[in-house]
């Protein structure tokens, strides 16, 4: 029987920030960033990811997970 997959989330206990990215609105094929303030326990940096990607107001392409602990960044999620 094949191994069940697993999520980055399962392999990192965090916390973590979360680092969005946008197209930048002037330069074509260039984009910026931003950080959004404070922490993310694990249980909610999937909710809280894909509610940032799906908001219809919002531009942004995808959002990057920062483990505090680790001091790297361990996954992601896209548009």
């Amino acid at each position: 029987m094949p191994a069940a997959a697993t999520s980055f989330i399962d392999r990192h206990r965090g916390p973590f920030r979360l680092c969005l990215t946008r197209p930048h609105p002037r330069k074509k094929d260039r984009v910026t960033t931003e950080w959004l303030r404070g922490v993310t326990s694990s249980e909610d940096v999937e909710s809280e990811a894909r509610a940032l990607l799906q908001d219809p107001r919002d531009t942004i392409t995808s959002v990057s997970v920062w483990s505090v602990r680790e001091e790297q960044f361990v996954g992601g999620y896209r548009r």
